[in-house]
């Protein structure tokens, strides 16, 4: 469930590594847990970006924790949603991520 990436996630160190996990479970829930499946997908390209990018490179340690608290807090929203039952709040969710995330890149 998507509740247990999130939990684990939030255990993890922040780095590459934990953003690899995250990816590969989102991955798994794709193909699992078809009601999941875009929550899934956005999470796990989140994460494929952040490796896309910083994998090969040396990042401070706050930015690392910053980037894993934004994570955490898209996680957090959309499981929140997800618990709700709701296909509304969950869609709600979806597109504050979306404009959050879309926000940080300059798109919006």
């Amino acid at each position: 469930m998507f509740s247990d990436v999130v939990a684990e996630f939030q255990a993890a160190l922040p780095g590459t590594e934990s953003f690899k996990r995250v990816r590969v479970q989102c991955e798994a829930l794709i193909r699992s847990q078809p009601e999941q499946a875009t929550v899934c997908f956005v999470i796990g390209e989140f994460c494929r970006a952040y490796v896309l990018f910083y994998e090969d490179q040396e990042v401070r340690p706050a930015f690392a924790q910053t980037i894993k608290a934004q994570l955490l807090g898209y996680m957090l929203n959309l499981d929140a949603a997800l618990q709700s039952d709701d296909p509304a709040s969950l869609l709600q969710a979806l597109n504050q991520v979306t404009q959050a995330y879309a926000g940080d890149r300059g798109l919006i």
